[in-house]
């Protein structure tokens, strides 16, 4: 197996950019190899170059052929397995950030599962981050298990590897939204609940209201409310609510900084009314979830 990750930020600077790289590898599975069932924090794609296997999504399973991509998003309790006859080899590719969920919408709409037109052109892209770090990996090398008998890990730990690598990932997933057909789909001539979702997305850790947006679309905030229900089977400020609460989440357990600086990193004013909000909804004050919780995001 070979893998790569980037260290030069952690994973709540990560979150604050609109894409950032985690991780990639590839590997060669055993037969009836599993990793999980597990929450990650980011996004994974897989690419399926050869073999067979199963994803798990809760309780959801979907067989894999070559010649597939699937996908692990972000906070979802996911297993995949490797088919027992013929195990599958794969790439893949780790992500997260403001615009993650967006992006990988493009690919996947709101399935786990997509057909991919040569996804010799994703190993290869992936084998690029790979060589990156690792000076063992050979320009152009292709990966087979007897090249590569052991477990290679590397990792980028500098702003420039850093940014290299954001670059790569930029550069991948441009050509994953032109071949699915989406450059179309620019969000200003999106369907409104859309345009709604991406802009609280974006805006999350900012002072907004309804007014915001309905200022921003032009759109009465009465019929921005209704228009996202109809979709989304709750309001705006639900929504939103939900989103500061689970970024919210995030930093209690992976960072140390105060009250003050997490209610105002998922855009509220006070620690006192991010105390009362974060309880409400989850049932413990911010200190008892640190508590309770330590770090259960992978």
């Amino acid at each position: 197996m070979l893998q790569n990750s980037d260290l030069f930020l952690n994973a709540v600077e990560k979150d604050s950019l609109d894409l950032a790289f985690q991780s990639s590898g590839i590997d060669q599975c055993v037969c009836g190899n599993i990793f999980g069932p597990r929450i990650r924090r980011y996004y994974l794609i897989h690419f399926v170059l050869d073999g067979f296997g199963v994803l798990q999504i809760e309780e959801k399973k979907y067989p894999v052929k070559p010649g597939q991509a699937f996908l692990i998003p972000a906070g979802v309790n996911a297993a995949y397995q490797a088919d027992f006859r013929h195990p599958w080899k794969y790439c893949w590719i780790g992500y997260q950030g403001t615009q993650a969920g967006y992006y990988t919408s493009l690919l996947f709409g709101d399935g786990f599962v997509t057909d991919i037109q040569d996804v010799t052109l994703y190993e290869k892209m992936i084998m690029k981050f790979l060589a990156f770090t690792d000076r063992r990996i050979p320009d152009g090398a292709r990966f087979t298990p007897e090249d590569f008998p052991l477990t290679f890990f590397s990792e980028a730990k500098t702003a420039s590897g850093h940014l290299k690598l954001n670059g790569l990932l930029k550069e991948m997933f441009s050509s994953l939204v032109a071949e699915h057909h989406k450059d179309q789909e620019d969000i200003s001539s999106a369907p409104y609940p859309k345009q709604i979702k991406a802009y609280i997305d974006r805006h999350y850790n900012e002072h907004m209201q309804i007014q915001d947006i309905a200022d921003y679309l032009h759109l009465n905030p009465h019929y921005i409310t209704a228009v996202f229900k109809q979709k989304y089977f709750k309001t705006p400020k639900q929504y939103l609510t939900e989103l500061r609460i689970e970024k919210a989440k995030i930093y209690l357990v992976d960072t140390d900084y105060s009250l003050q600086v997490i209610a105002n990193a998922v855009g509220l004013e006070n620690p006192f009314s991010f105390s009362r909000l974060f309880k409400s909804v989850t049932g413990y004050s911010p200190s008892e979830y640190k508590k309770r919780f330590p770090n259960w995001f992978s």
